[in-house]
């Protein structure tokens, strides 16, 4: 069984633990070269951790700074029930339902 980080609905697995014991600062290529085929999973599916920071070429200070600019990186999937609110307003779909 693999450890579970979960942070605003997106699941880092143990690639949460492996991101906190790397040396830093690191660079997107130094961190795509060691991880990037591991998934990071949120509710629309997953992603590969090195096609999501692929896009920049930053230094990264911390394993903190990593999963920020994934949590920045990833699709609209991750967001949940698009248009959806609890709040009384107007709801996207007609169908959907509060519980």
């Amino acid at each position: 069984m693999t450890d579970s980080h979960r942070e605003l609905g997106v699941e880092f697995g143990d690639l949460a633990a492996l991101l906190d014991g790397h040396d830093y600062p690191a660079t997107t290529q130094e961190l795509t070269d060691d991880y990037g085929d591991r998934p990071v999973e949120h509710p629309g599916g997953a992603e590969e951790f090195g096609a999501l920071l692929a896009p920049s070429e930053d230094t990264y200070r911390s394993a903190t700074e990593v999963r920020q600019a994934v949590l920045n990186a990833v699709g609209q999937g991750a967001v949940g029930r698009k248009g959806y609110t609890d709040r009384g307003a107007f709801s996207s779909t007609p169908d959907d339902v509060s519980f």
